[in-house]
């Protein structure tokens, strides 16, 4: 029940993702396109993915080959990442899946470019697993949705490509 409450709420951050990037893409080329200002997840929505998260951390690694050991009560009353960094990798999931859907490569262009992004900041190994598995949440709810859709279109593909960022060997 509580998983399928959360991936309701991940949907919708989707598709607020998903509608500002759609619409944007729909825009004539002729006129120039309004800057979306982009939708703020609400706290309880990212707190409620973070918490999933923790429940299923024990399938994450925590520096090599080992998993990380399973949440502790006090980590689900305090977790260990703050809301922004936990909205980021929710937010990157979303791009992620939305870069595959559109025939992008979501790992070079979406994942890397977080993971270089978190690896600047004092994170230690567990906080990163729960970053990565809050990454991987809110992307398999994204897929879904988009599955869901169909394929994407070529506006929406141009768009996409033209706001990720650009690596070797990567599109």
């Amino acid at each position: 029940m509580r998983r399928s409450k959360v991936a309701a709420l991940a949907a919708a951050v989707l598709g607020m993702g998903l509608a500002t990037t759609l619409d944007a893409a729909a825009q004539p080329k002729s006129e120039p396109a309004p800057q979306p200002r982009p939708a703020r997840i609400p706290d309880e929505v990212v707190l409620k993915i973070v918490r999933l998260g923790l429940e299923n951390i024990e399938r994450a690694s925590c520096g090599g080959l080992e998993p990380c050991a399973p949440a502790t009560p006090d980590e689900m009353k305090y977790p260990p990442v703050t809301v922004a960094q936990a909205r980021v990798a929710v937010m990157v999931g979303t791009r992620t899946a939305l870069a595959n859907w559109c025939g992008l490569d979501g790992h070079r262009r979406s994942v890397l470019p977080m993971r270089r992004q978190l690896s600047k900041m004092p994170l230690n190994n567990r906080q990163m697993a729960l970053l990565a598995v809050v990454h991987s949440i809110q992307h398999s709810v994204a897929a879904s949705q988009l599955k869901a859709r169909g394929t994407c279109d070529a506006k929406t593909r141009a768009k996409l490509d033209a706001q990720l960022p650009k690596t070797p060997g990567s599109g």
